[in-house]
């Protein structure tokens, strides 16, 4: 697997010279992880964080022994425990792998390394500091805002190849429903669907 998708992404953002990009290069790892791996336990100190070049990634958290997930990272995304990994702090979350995964991993040594080696890779861990604020947020007003129907619709809307990779009680538990409640909602969708499509074709 090639790491040209990293090296991409990050060049919306940093113009690194051929010197900068071959210690980028040096420093990370190029990591595969199956269908099922913990890529972070809650309560664990993260020690690394990730980019993600091909699959799924669950965040989750444990309450009352029930694990409650809360976003699904796909390709060409950070996958971080921050306030973790930069703190030294035990995880609030877990974080694991839900399909056969391909991952850009820095750890903290390489991260500090980068951090010295060159200024523009303080620029690295702002964007991951902005993307992970980006998905927190989401998060919070997601959960606020929008009843369990409307975070299927909006989920739908934004990612719709999503439902062919999630597994159904991933997805009911990340709509805060039961499995059953899901099913149901599907059906209204559908129904709904059809209805709309047929007043169309008239």
């Amino acid at each position: 697997m090639s790491l040209q998708p990293f090296f991409d992404h990050l060049n919306q953002f940093l113009e690194l010279n051929k010197q900068e990009l071959g210690f980028l290069k040096e420093a990370v790892h190029f990591r595969e992880f199956s269908k099922g791996s913990v890529l972070l336990e809650s309560g664990k100190l993260s020690q690394a964080f990730y980019f993600n070049l091909k699959g799924c990634v669950r965040l989750y958290y444990e309450v009352d022994g029930e694990e409650k997930t809360a976003f699904f990272y796909t390709e060409n995304q950070f996958i971080s425990s921050y306030e973790s990994f930069t703190r030294q702090l035990p995880s609030r979350h877990s974080l694991q792998c839900i399909e056969d995964c391909q991952l850009v991993e820095i750890g903290m040594e390489a991260a500090a390394n980068l951090l010295a080696y060159s200024p523009k890779f303080e620029a690295l861990a702002r964007i991951m500091m902005e993307e992970e604020l980006i998905i927190y947020q989401d998060i919070i007003s997601s959960f606020i805002t929008l009843k369990p129907e409307e975070r299927y619709l909006k989920l739908s809307e934004e990612s719709p190849a999503l439902f062919q990779r999630i597994p159904q009680y991933h997805l009911a538990s990340y709509l805060g429903i039961t499995p059953e409640s899901l099913s149901r909602i599907k059906k209204r969708r559908m129904e709904k669907d059809f209805l709309n499509k047929s007043q169309g074709d008239k």
